[in-house]
């Protein structure tokens, strides 16, 4: 399979040239303002200097014809290709296949939903005709909408003379119907005033035909003030059914309480995470996802048994926004302590949102990257994120590692939000700075690299790759695999590596998690978990249902002791003894969030 795989990147160098003269015309042709363009879908690894080469196009004629492709390119991401003048009517004649569909540009914020609803088509047929989506939508991308759609549109546009058809005969249906007109305001969206009239939004665009596609700043909305169907009724968890132990196995050795308020005060928290309970069982994170949560009823439970009482609320999120706006039209959220979740981060800013604006602190556990958190003060991030992993590794490089020989492993076209570029950039201006010896090696052809070039024999090379993507990296990791024999080698690594099959040198890496575990917590953990839920334990690394135990003590913790308004209560005195990961939640500004700064460095030998 390797030695496939570096043929095919070599046969891509050496025939690159005759490839982009054979391919060209194979891509999909369309026309915007009268320009004619390549519909190009980027492939994995690619950057704008090989797309270029590909299309015999300079850089900048890229940005040119999709600006927003100055952000980074992502994989199938697609993006416009100027025809050269003498292909254009050979391509056009070529592109029938695109006769059949409408093109659309994704704008910003768009979702599938919206769009489905746009052109009255079902979601899983754009998916149908768009291969990958359905992992999200990326800005500026081109979708391929069925043309026929298109021609239900015209119709329903030619029966519209003065007022819409639909539009009255839904007025004469709903007689009985009372409608609050609301004038729409600058920046509202259907999203925030469903909320304030606690309407759901499907209801909205029902009278509204065509409010799911754009508002009009000073435009009337109908507001339907019956009573509308209401989403599935949350799951308000008894913890002695999803627990299953009996009072004598409850019995367990009293430990030190962490709970030192003696205020009785029910604690409600709320769970949004995707349990996909109404579809087919294919994707085995969800596993992770019910770990954690099983996780965070095991403390709920000890917390019990100390006295403290709870209201529990789980949701299923799903994957989609939809589903996320359609759980916080619920009104019992509005006075939960704590939110946990939602997992994906195309959900977050929804929920961010209802945070911020219902004063609920939340905690977002898994994703590294929250929009918002530099101003809004009611989030919690576990995932510390680039900064402070960068802290970290340029501390190791001035304190523990300064005697190693640094070598910056560059690859071409990396995308500059690729956190691991930004690492290096960094990295090297500082030791420029201080006048430290470093080495570079720029990284073309996996099957032509020679890392001894670079490699000092003697002293340890600690080698840092300008990418975190161990698809980018991992045939130059072979090669460097390969030298470790020879030479003294450590490699920077992500944690996520660590999962990987291939052999890789002796490393170091940063994480928020406790690389040498206490025994005897673990132990423990472990057999109530097995008395409660009956069965085993997972082995992945990082243990999903760790980090719910430990978050959820936490939090309980800090809730017991100052109520459900604690965000100015958190300090480096909230430590919590926990068995994975001990969160230290700090505020980067006197308004922002709170982010997790404790980072652990652990050691790999070599694999």
């Amino acid at each position: 399979m390797k030695k496939q795989l570096f043929r095919f990147i070599l046969a891509g160098f050496l025939l690159l040239p005759l490839l982009a003269l054979a391919q060209n015309n194979n891509y999909p042709v369309t026309t915007v303002n009268g320009v004619e363009y390549y519909q190009y879908t980027v492939q994995p690894s690619e950057g704008l200097l090989a797309i270029g080469r590909k299309f015999k196009i300079s850089k900048d004629e890229i940005i040119k014809a999709s600006p927003e492709v100055k952000e980074g390119l992502k994989v199938g991401q697609q993006i416009l290709i100027p025809v050269p003048k003498k292909a254009g009517k050979k391509s056009v004649a070529k592109s029938s296949q695109n006769e059949d569909f409408i093109l659309h540009k994704v704008d910003k914020k768009q979702t599938l939903f919206s769009i489905s609803r746009k052109y009255n088509v079902s979601e899983s047929e754009i998916v149908k005709n768009n291969p990958g989506i359905e992992k999200g939508l990326h800005d500026g991308i081109v979708l391929k909408i069925p043309k026929q759609v298109k021609d239900i549109k015209k119709k329903e546009n030619e029966k519209t003379v003065s007022k819409d058809s639909k539009a009255v005969q839904a007025d004469t249906a709903d007689k009985k119907t009372k409608y609050t007109t609301h004038k729409v305001q600058p920046e509202e969206t259907l999203f925030s005033i469903s909320r304030r009239y606690k309407v759901e939004i499907p209801d909205i665009i029902k009278i509204n035909p065509g409010s799911d596609s754009k508002l009009v700043v000073g435009s009337d909305l109908k507001i339907p003030s019956k009573e509308v169907t209401k989403p599935k009724a949350p799951k308000k968890d008894s913890i002695e059914l999803e627990l299953k132990a009996t009072k004598e196995n409850n019995k367990e050795v009293e430990k030190p309480s962490l709970f030192k308020s003696s205020e009785k005060k029910t604690i409600r928290i709320a769970f949004l995470l995707p349990f996909m309970l109404d579809q087919p069982k294919t994707d085995q994170s969800v596993d992770r996802f019910v770990n954690f949560y099983e996780g965070a009823l095991l403390a709920i439970n000890e917390a019990k048994q100390k006295g403290i009482s709870f209201e529990v609320y789980t949701y299923d999120t799903e994957k989609s926004e939809e589903r996320v706006t359609e759980i916080l039209n619920n009104p019992e959220l509005k006075a939960v302590d704590l939110i946990i979740g939602p997992a994906f981060s195309n959900q977050v800013p929804i929920v961010e949102d209802f945070a911020k604006e219902n004063k609920i602190n939340t905690l977002i556990p898994f994703t590294s990257k929250v929009p918002d958190i530099d101003s809004n003060p009611y989030l919690f991030q576990f995932n510390p994120g680039p900064d402070t992993e960068l802290d970290m590794i340029s501390d190791l490089i001035s304190g523990k590692y300064k005697n190693c020989h640094i070598v910056f492993a560059e690859l071409e076209d990396i995308s500059p939000l690729d956190d691991g570029r930004i690492r290096v950039e960094t990295l090297k201006k500082k030791m420029t700075k201080e006048h430290r010896n470093f080495s570079t090696i720029d990284l073309i052809n996996p099957d032509n690299v020679n890392f001894k070039t670079v490699l000092h024999k003697g002293d340890k090379n600690l080698i840092i790759f300008n990418s975190d993507k161990f698809s980018n990296v991992g045939t130059y990791i072979n090669a460097l695999t390969t030298e470790s024999e020879t030479f003294d080698i450590l490699l920077f690594k992500q944690y996520n590596w660590r999962s990987q099959s291939e052999k890789t040198p002796a490393g170091i890496f940063i994480s928020p998690f406790i690389t040498k575990f206490n025994t005897e917590s673990v132990d423990q953990f472990n057999s109530g978990y097995d008395r409660y839920f009956g069965k085993d334990v997972t082995t992945d690394s990082p243990r999903y249902d760790l980090l719910g135990y430990d978050l959820s003590n936490y939090f309980i913790s800090v809730i017991h002791r100052n109520g459900g308004k604690f965000g100015n209560k958190i300090n480096s005195n909230n430590l919590i003894k926990g068995i994975q990961s001990e969160p230290l939640f700090e505020r980067t500004s006197a308004n922002s969030g709170f982010i997790n700064q404790r980072v652990y460095l652990g050691e790999d030998k070599a694999q």
